[in-house]
């Protein structure tokens, strides 16, 4: 489904009933957005991440712009403050109000970037294998190289360093598949990949021009919703050391930072039932919701 925000087009799903019968009446459920990561990807593989939670909450799922099915604009568009607007405005077109909204990797650039800009807008925010903007190249080296040896050090430091399509090819052969600590990602990652739509001209323009012209962290402070942050303790991308002191930019009084133990980047594979069960005691938290009411019922 495609819905037009005026300048641009974004393509959306949904998964999960946002009502379901509880005895002889209707209760309405929780609805969570989701914003994919990248950049460059589309929403497949959170979508495939998420599924278990649409037992408990409606999760709307959409492409950013420049992504997968969405307009791709044009690059002066590609950027955490106009991202950042189009998801205010996704939510305002579907009369979504306090929305909960959910940021995976890239996407909780984008997150924290529109709970900054717009701090009376989420009713509450969970970001989730993300660092929030910046990068640590040199932890990350290591962190590969303990996962994969020197050889994943090597293409990942080259891929940090040069920002081509070479070597973000070599970087996906080698170094994409100990996202996970768990047997078996290459291959779902293969098969996740064909599905999704890729742009990886939107990715070289993202961390070339725009990462080090605007720094997310500056908006923490001005969160003023509830936020959940989940890290992966092996997690090579986003090193668990740097997710902390980003987390110590929230706001401390209503900031939780939940570390995931033999979870890497791919912590909804790695550890989905301290995962889940973080979101949905959030979710009850914020939203004030009986339990009951999160599940579906059978007729």
């Amino acid at each position: 489904m495609l819905i037009n925000l005026g300048d641009v087009r974004l393509w959306f799903d949904a998964s999960g009933p946002s009502v379901v019968p509880l005895g002889d009446v209707a209760v309405e459920r929780p609805t969570l957005v989701a914003v994919h990561g990248g950049p460059g990807l589309d929403h497949i593989r959170l979508k495939t991440s998420l599924a278990p939670l649409t037992s408990q909450v409606q999760v709307l799922f959409y492409d950013q712009r420049g992504h997968g099915r969405s307009d791709y604009s044009t690059a002066e568009h590609w950027n955490l403050r106009t991202w950042a607007d189009d998801l205010r405005r996704f939510c305002d077109a579907l009369g979504l109000v306090k929305p909960l909204v959910l940021g995976s990797s890239f996407g909780g650039f984008v997150v924290l970037a529109y709970a900054g800009l717009f701090p009376d807008h989420p009713g509450g925010v969970i970001l989730t294998n993300t660092t929030g903007g910046r990068t640590d190249p040199a932890a990350s080296v290591e962190m590969f190289r303990r996962l994969g040896g020197d050889e994943a050090a090597a293409v990942a430091e080259r891929d940090f360093t040069q920002l081509t399509e070479e070597s973000a090819t070599e970087f996906d052969r080698v170094c994409h598949p100990l996202y996970s600590r768990k047997p078996g990602y290459a291959a779902e990652a293969r098969q996740l990949q064909a599905q999704s739509i890729q742009t990886i001209e939107v990715n070289l323009h993202y961390f070339r021009n725009e990462q080090p012209r605007f720094d997310a962290w500056d908006l923490a402070p001005q969160v003023r919703c509830p936020v959940l942050v989940l890290a992966g303790a092996d997690d090579p991308i986003c090193p668990l050391p740097l997710v902390e002191r980003f987390a110590r930019h929230l706001p401390a009084g209503t900031t939780r930072l939940v570390r995931l133990p033999e979870a890497g980047h791919a912590i909804f594979r790695d550890q989905p039932d301290l995962a889940f069960s973080a979101i949905e005691e959030f979710i009850l938290q914020v939203r004030g919701t009986d339990p009951a009411d999160m599940t579906e019922h059978p007729a």
